[in-house]
């Protein structure tokens, strides 16, 4: 019976340890919260910085005060390089040479933040110690997506910008206006300007090059450092829309390399623009303009004056003859208007315009998106609904004699003044004679645009200053208005003609401007709009088409021609817009950088010519592209985590005050089981009863 017993008391315990008893715990650990440093290693970090020592060594010095300060206070510290992607921890003097052709900060703080979480670490704060190039392209939903992770970690994120206070060696091309219409043939005009940045006076060349790379023109300009330099070049525009750049030389020690060229699309018109001029009041300025526009090879006029209330005389393009009537000649219906791409009016042009005239003259520039220009100031003398709706201001009844034209700031952003004419501080403007018969404005209208204004001592006003040019989208259309007289001077008095054809010019200039201001070009039956000119890889594009043509509607698509040639066609859904028009609505999605080429095919026989647009996907920007630091942009990580935002000289006494130890963090490492067998008593226990049941066994002779 005892043997018997030691057996089974033998093999019970050890069936109980094979059945493996216990309970599930959660271990934890208590240990100080570690610091985690990011060094940037990228290649703008071997940049100068400041006394003769590059940004990588500034970081370096940065980073031993931090180590000092951690050994001294015992603060665990850990130094993750990180360049094109988040590297292995790293001691101090084993950081690897600033050399790498990239810099994700982003993404690094990103990785951290997940490392951290997936082992339940808990951080007492990231410092960050860069220059601020990021490269990877990211949007601020990225860094959005960062300090929500980091705030719900409670770890703050500090940046140390490297270099901040040194100016960036820059010589910067700046071309304001990327798109440029012109007709085949013209004289074309494309000015840009050079900035300089934190290098000494020098004199640049500036190259205009073709499609192919072949240099059309050169310009050499002086520029101060700091200072700015304009130039312009001037040339006959090409026969085909094509695509020009215009580049200057990296000047050595130059940190920003990416905006040494600038590309500029010309869309060249090839229909004629077709202007019809009506003159209620002649003199000299509708002389004048009527014979330059009828001068103009890619002008088509019609131009009608009223010489008395019986006696009206038409003169055309191309003839000397003029033609008389005893009716104001006029077009009746809207698609009669339809035939223009532009109305003149001078003064005084009330017999022109019955009611239904001016009604379809009204939905000539709302619908079909013509053009309207009054040259003259207000055009009538009574009130005239129809047309009173398209006029850009709302008159009042004060007059100034005499004025001095000044363009407006307002003038350059829309590009007429600074691009296609003198800019605003051009003394040419206050060199010019003086206008007449301006008119004081009591409200300029929702979306007119004021592009130069006059000034006069004598103005009712208090400072003189009334409204002289303007320009108003209506619907599809526009309406420019010139608000005074006069201009015939800038071409008649020998003061005004040594300053070169200064009338020619304005009104050239202005007519082209308006036509392409306008939703339609010039003899074009449909508009192509992109949102914006420029997008990133990936992202869909959506195009709208416009169209001011008859019916039926023609069964149009969208071709689209990759940078590679490649061709591919979109079909656009037909609908309709907020006034019933026709209209398409299409979307492509690049898928690759460079130049993505737009245009309609119109399946009509003998269609006129169709719009066409470029959509550039800028390449990924290169460690090399911008050396610059980009303090900026890490203040911006830092304001969205909470945390500080330093510079090498800040960073010191930050160190001192915050790589101190802190209250030892609670670490739970995950649930396991813990077994209630796995003690030597059990081990000691199982060999001891079959030990016993053995020596019994030998004992009696059972063996």
């Amino acid at each position: 019976m005892l043997l018997i017993a030691l057996r089974l008391g033998g093999v019970a315990v050890i069936l109980i340890t094979l059945w493996n008893p216990g309970k599930w715990v959660n271990p934890t650990n208590q240990k100080p919260p570690a610091w985690i440093i990011l060094a940037d290693h990228s290649a703008s970090m071997a940049q100068a910085a400041s006394d003769g020592k590059s940004r990588a060594q500034v970081a370096r010095n940065v980073l031993a005060q931090a180590v000092k300060q951690a050994n001294e206070a015992d603060v665990p510290i850990r130094i993750h390089p990180f360049a094109e992607a988040l590297e292995a921890p790293l001691e101090p003097d084993q950081l690897p040479s600033s050399d790498k052709d990239g810099s994700q900060i982003l993404m690094s703080l990103s990785q951290v933040l997940q490392n951290a979480a997936s082992t339940g670490e808990s951080l007492a704060g990231i410092m960050v110690l860069s220059d601020g190039r990021d490269t990877s392209g990211s949007g601020p939903d990225a860094l959005a997506d960062i300090a929500l992770r980091a705030n719900s970690q409670n770890t703050n994120i500090h940046t140390v910008a490297i270099g901040a206070d040194q100016p960036a060696a820059d010589l910067a091309l700046q071309l304001n206006r990327s798109a440029i219409t012109a007709f085949p043939g013209q004289h074309l005009r494309i000015p840009f300007a050079l900035k300089s940045t934190g290098l000494e006076p020098l004199k640049a060349q500036v190259s205009l090059l073709d499609e192919n790379g072949s240099p059309l023109q050169q310009l050499s300009l002086e520029v101060e450092s700091g200072g700015t330099s304009v130039g312009t070049f001037d040339l006959t525009a090409p026969s085909v829309s094509c695509r020009w750049t215009l580049e200057t030389p990296v000047v050595a020690g130059e940190s920003r390399k990416s905006n040494n060229r600038a590309g500029a699309n010309i869309r060249i018109v090839e229909s004629k623009t077709r202007v019809f001029l009506a003159e209620g009041a002649p003199y000299w300025d509708s002389k004048f303009l009527a014979q330059l526009l009828r001068q103009q090879p890619q002008m088509e006029v019609h131009s009608v004056h009223r010489l008395s209330d019986e006696r009206y005389f038409r003169i055309d393009t191309g003839s000397d003859e003029t033609t008389e009537s005893e009716h104001p000649v006029f077009p009746a219906t809207l698609d009669e208007l339809g035939r223009y791409d532009l109305i003149v009016f001078g003064k005084n042009v009330d017999p022109f315009l019955t009611p239904e005239r001016a009604e379809a003259l009204r939905q000539y520039v709302r619908d079909r998106g013509g053009a309207v220009l009054l040259s003259r100031g207000k055009p009538t003398t009574g009130d005239v609904p129809a047309l009173d709706d398209l006029e850009p201001v709302i008159w009042g009844s004060a007059r100034i004699s005499e004025f001095q034209f000044e363009p407006s700031a307002e003038g350059e952003n829309t590009g007429l003044f600074g691009q296609a004419l003198p800019p605003p501080d051009a003394s040419l403007w206050k060199s010019l004679p003086t206008l007449k018969d301006g008119r004081q404005v009591s409200l300029i209208k929702p979306f007119t645009r004021v592009l130069a204004n006059g000034q006069s001592n004598t103005s009712a006003s208090a400072s003189g200053k009334f409204p002289a040019l303007m320009v108003r989208r209506h619907g599809q259309g526009v309406v420019g208005l010139l608000n005074g007289d006069g201009l015939w001077r800038w071409d008649f008095f020998p003061e005004a003609r040594e300053l070169g054809n200064c009338y020619d010019d304005f009104w050239i200039q202005l007519i082209q401007w308006m036509a392409t201001y306008s939703e339609f070009l010039p003899g074009q039956d449909f508009s192509l709009r992109l949102p914006a000119s420029h997008g990133t890889a990936g992202s869909a594009v959506a195009a709208t088409i416009s169209y001011r043509g008859t019916t039926p509607l023609p069964d149009i698509q969208l071709k689209v021609i990759a940078p590679n040639g490649e061709e591919s066609l979109v079909h656009p859904a037909l609908l309709t817009d907020a006034y019933g028009r026709p209209m398409w609505r299409g979307s492509f999605t690049p898928t690759s950088p460079g130049d993505w080429h737009l245009s309609i095919l119109d399946p009509r026989d003998h269609a006129p010519s169709v719009p066409e647009t470029v959509f550039t996907v800028p390449h990924p920007p290169s460690e090399q592209d911008d050396l610059s630091a980009d303090p900026d942009f890490l203040n911006h990580i830092a304001t969205a985590t909470g945390g500080t935002a330093l510079t090498a000289e800040t960073a010191e006494a930050f160190i001192r005050q915050n790589l101190l130890p802190k209250k030892l963090a609670t670490r739970e490492t995950g649930a396991v089981w813990k077994p209630s067998w796995n003690l030597a008593t059990v081990a000691i226990l199982i060999a001891a009863l079959l030990s016993a049941e053995w020596f019994f066994r030998r004992r009696l002779g059972l063996a």
